[in-house]
């Protein structure tokens, strides 16, 4: 049976009943971001990206009042071809600056960048080898590099902030 299949009072009582749901008993955030991650398991045949670095592991990171706020350096690798990353974050929100190197030419030419977090999905085109996210939600996240409609590689999920 779909909501097709339903009556127009029907709906509207199933409408009702998920806000008044939604506000007594909502699904939590990290639910939803780990939901997203195995829905996204439908591209399984997308090359995934090692974390070779992460700069900041392990160095008890704190906030700072800083202009710029906190900062940490990933790099993901997968062949010939890395991401380098510079995530900042301040407050609620953070900021992805990254370089895609690629040695054999074959993956950045052409080739966009999608940000995915549990709330945001955003594409940006590579601006020669850069690429900039601003004001993403802390949390979990993953970069995804797409050339001609079709998924080539993607990081592992990594947590901004």
């Amino acid at each position: 049976m779909s909501t097709h299949d339903l009556h127009p009072d029907d709906l509207e009582l199933l409408e009702r009943l998920g806000a008044i749901v939604g506000v007594v008993d909502p699904v939590p955030p990290d639910v939803v971001q780990l939901g997203r991650a195995a829905f996204a398991l439908h591209h399984a045949d997308t090359a995934l990206m090692t974390l070779v670095s992460d700069a900041m592991a392990g160095a008890g990171l704190r906030a700072t009042d800083s202009a710029r706020g906190t900062s940490r350096l990933l790099v993901f690798e997968h062949g010939p071809v890395s991401i380098e990353m510079d995530v900042t974050w301040r407050g609620d929100l953070g900021r992805i600056l990254g370089v895609v190197a690629d040695a054999s030419g074959s993956v950045a030419q052409g080739a966009h960048v999608i940000l995915e977090t549990g709330s945001v999905t955003r594409t940006v085109d590579l601006e020669g080898e850069r690429f900039t996210f601003d004001r993403v939600p802390l949390g979990l996240a993953r970069i995804v590099l797409e050339q001609a409609g079709e998924r080539v590689m993607t990081t592992t999920w990594f947590d901004v902030g």
